[in-house]
C-alpha cells in the first residue's frame, strides 16, 4: 500500500535542530506582529491625507 505522502523529510533529516525549529517559529511569529501592527499604522486614509497633504505643499 502506498503511503499518502510519497516525499516527505522529517526535521532530523532535513538538518533541523530543536534550536532551529524554535527560532524560526519565533521569528515567524514576531513577523507576523510586527506586519499586523505596521498595517494598522498605515491605512488607506492615512497614506491618502499624506499624499493630498503633500500635494497641497507643492503648489
Amino acid at each position: 500500500m502506498q503511503a499518502p505522502f510519497p516525499f516527505a523529510l522529517t526535521a532530523s533529516e532535513m538538518g533541523l535542530s530543536p534550536a532551529i525549529i524554535l527560532l524560526i517559529l519565533v521569528s515567524s511569529i514576531a513577523f507576523i506582529i510586527g506586519f499586523a501592527k505596521s498595517s494598522r499604522e498605515n491605512e488607506y486614509k492615512k497614506l491618502m491625507d499624506s499624499f493630498i497633504e503633500r500635494k497641497d505643499k507643492s503648489e
